[in-house]
């Protein structure tokens, strides 16, 4: 039987010393001390050793806990995950679908559910009508779909929180009518709950249309999709969420977060997401377990969504007021940002002359910090990881720019141009390292025109919502020391 898959990521590596064990990434140049379990059980890995073999002669160690401690190694990039396990027994699952007017996409929703791969016996589908002008019960495939009608619409929360006291599911699969599961749906995504302390599992959301321009850029873009990348994060002030489109959640663990709050009809899910990790519980979200949703394919109903979805997050920090927008600046990065920004703004190359003087001494502290834990790194590679990290820092800067003021630097540039070229600056590099990052087979210009609008537009809804709540703590930001 397979199980999960592990190996080292490209350019780490593990090595004991004297001063004890370590795990080292040189790009970015990172060092993470180890006990000496998790050494011995990292080198298990990297010489191809099967974990099931290591636990076995480990008294102690146990599967599910040891699983926790690599996915949050991959989440970190230590680590990657090459395979899925397949497990002996899986749990009943009940797939909640909220609808309303939506009889052709949901028939198409649950002609896919019909043909994923999983035991029938195991699965109970649960439609919940959210008052519905068409008659949708006609489009039910099955007479052993539970379906549910409310006369008039309470929203998806509601739905979604009803179809949950329907159920009789140990996991409750969160599936919206406009997607199209995956044949390997369930199957990639349930064996993730043997993880210790995963309550709830988030898949990967791809675009179903493909043929126009912005169908492309919304494959990408839209803020469904949550990358290629492992996430995991338990109870901390993060913003990281996983969208109600794709989400999997024990049902112990729904219930005690009190399901969805009703009342919401944007941003449920992310509150859901952050009172669950509130009380402990680790949100896990895994690149698989794909399911195609249908997106805005028209240019003014896509804006205008991003402008709702910005509308939201005046409610979400109000309610939730210890989260922050959180970003990571090291003290020669940040300093040499804000030379940037200085010589810009104030149209004088001077303070550009600071950045060479900044990075020599980043690149001092960073050999210094080698060779203390005596850690054989090349100039090359050493060089390498700080460019990175400048890249990384300037990214995360102008893209917040972008994301929340690109319309002040439009509206103030009439009175003092150079914040024209400074928004300018923030909206080409932030653009540029998206497109490449994201891929989404569109010409840079044409890639722009969308990503230029979007800003445009979500900026608009999260002042109007924050204007509407009296509340503006969606601008707040916090640093943390990288």
């Amino acid at each position: 039987m397979k199980e999960f898959g592990f190996t080292l990521a490209a350019n780490t590596s593990l090595r004991e010393s004297a001063e004890g064990y370590f795990l080292i990434s040189s790009l970015p140049v990172r060092v993470l001390r180890l006990n000496e379990s998790l050494y011995r059980l990292l080198c298990h890995i990297r010489d191809g050793g099967e974990l099931s073999e290591f636990v076995a002669r480990s008294p102690g160690i146990d599967m599910p806990g040891i699983l926790g401690t690599l996915l949050s190694l991959v989440a970190k990039g230590y680590l990657t995950l090459d395979s899925i396990a397949e497990i002996d027994s899986y749990p009943l699952v009940s797939v909640i679908i909220p609808v309303r007017d939506q009889p052709g996409d949901l028939g198409e929703c649950l002609h896919s559910l019909s043909e994923i791969d999983y035991p029938k016996e195991l699965l109970e589908i649960i439609v919940v009508d959210d008052g519905s002008k068409k008659d949708v019960s006609e489009i039910l495939t099955s007479e052993d779909i539970k379906f549910i009608r409310h006369e008039e619409s309470l929203g998806p929360a509601t739905c979604r929180n009803i179809g949950a006291e329907y159920a009789s599911g140990e996991i409750l699969a969160f599936l919206d009518a406009d997607c199209v599961a995956g044949e390997g749906w369930l199957k990639e995504l349930i064996p993730f709950f043997r993880v210790a302390g995963v309550e709830a599992v988030g898949g990967y959301l791809e675009g179903y249309y493909q043929a126009s321009f912005l169908d492309r850029y919304e494959a990408v873009a839209s803020s469904l999709n949550m990358g290629k990348r492992l996430l995991m994060e338990g109870k901390s002030s993060s913003s990281f969420y996983v969208p109600t489109a794709n989400l999997l959640v024990r049902r112990e663990a729904f219930r005690e977060a009190g399901g969805f709050r009703e009342g919401m009809r944007l941003g449920e899910d992310v509150d859901f997401c952050w009172r669950l990790r509130d009380l402990g519980h680790t949100l896990l979200y895994v690149p698989s377990g794909s399911v195609a949703h249908k997106h805005r394919s028209r240019l003014f109903r896509m804006l205008k969504r991003r402008g709702e979805y910005g509308t939201s997050e005046a409610v979400l920090y109000r309610t939730h007021r210890d989260r922050r927008k959180m970003m990571q600046v090291s003290l020669f990065s940040g300093l040499s940002f804000l030379a940037v920004a200085f010589a810009v703004l104030l149209l004088n190359p001077y303070p550009l002359c600071l950045l060479p003087v900044l990075f020599g001494f980043d690149l001092w502290r960073r050999s210094s910090k080698t060779k203390r834990l005596k850690i054989e790194l090349g100039f090359s590679q050493i060089t390498s990881s700080a460019s990175r990290s400048y890249i990384s820092l300037y990214y995360f800067a102008f893209y917040h720019l972008v994301r929340y003021y690109l319309i002040l630097f439009i509206g103030f540039g009439f009175l003092w141009y150079p914040l024209w070229i400074f928004g300018g600056l923030a909206l080409i590099y932030a653009s540029i390292v998206d497109r490449y990052v994201k891929r989404p087979g569109l010409y840079y210009p044409v890639f722009l025109f969308y990503y230029f609008l979007e800003q445009l537009a979500y900026q608009v809804g999260v002042f109007w919502g924050c204007l509407k709540r009296g509340y503006f703590g969606s601008y707040l930001l916090s640093f943390k020391h990288a």
